[in-house]
């Protein structure tokens, strides 16, 4: 339940006000380095919750509910577990969009347990993230393997979000801009620029969400010398 009203009460808040990410230029036929004209991107994670179809059901309903002609234009997606991706889009309807919350760089062959971009294709899903913090760090994915999954999703014709970040001990040490320029170039290795427009990408600084401040560091980011601007126009 807590989980449930948390989801609610952030994308409503995030609908009611401005929004602090940035959608692929698909959405606003503009050039990558103007952030400041982007279409916002509103998106949840909702990480290995719930527990049951129906409430999974019910969270993806409310939230496309909380989306009424009133609200800023904005595109918004959910990235849920597999077992729930065809009950959320179902729930959701064109309110918003379902994405997987990771994919396995691989098609087909002796990888249990794994996911494919084919299979998620199949039934209809076009988004999966890639990169995630818990996924770095709990499950060990490298760049190499984000990179395969970025890839793979880009090949199939899907999109990806590609999420960067650094930890804590590398925030102090001023190294927060040099971990994510290699994540973003490793991550997106191989991707031709055309295609970049089926990329967003999640800045989650590990040492921002510990301590609320990761729409400060991210405003700084964006400030400094255009960061992120740069390194995805660019390169």
């Amino acid at each position: 339940a807590l989980v449930n009203t948390t989801m609610k009460l952030a994308v409503a808040a995030l609908l009611a006000g401005s929004a602090a990410a940035f959608a692929p230029s698909t959405l606003g036929g503009r050039s990558a380095t103007q952030l400041d004209a982007r279409k916002p991107f509103i998106s949840g994670n909702w990480k290995l919750n719930p527990q049951t179809r129906d409430e999974a059901v019910k969270l993806a309903g409310d939230i496309a509910a909380s989306i009424t002609d009133a609200s800023p234009e904005a595109d918004v997606a959910l990235f849920v577990p597999y077992v729930f991706l065809e009950a959320a889009m179902g729930a959701a309807g064109d309110k918003l969009m379902v994405g997987a919350e990771g994919v396995c760089p691989e098609i087909n062959g002796a990888f249990t347990g794994a996911v494919s971009t084919s299979m998620l294709d199949s039934v209809g899903v076009k988004w999966a993230l890639a990169g995630h913090s818990e996924r770095r760090v709990i499950f060990g994915e490298t760049d190499e393997y984000i990179n395969g999954q970025c890839k793979k999703l880009i090949d199939q014709g899907m999109a990806v979000m590609l999420c960067i970040g650094e930890s804590e001990a590398e925030y102090e040490q001023n190294l927060a801009g040099a971990v994510c320029a290699v994540q973003l170039k490793k991550g997106l290795a191989g991707i031709a620029k055309e295609d970049l427009d089926r990329v967003a990408i999640a800045c989650k600084s590990v040492l921002c969400w510990l301590h609320g401040a990761m729409l400060k560091v991210f405003d700084e980011w964006i400030s400094d010398d255009g960061y992120l601007a740069c390194h995805i126009g660019t390169e």
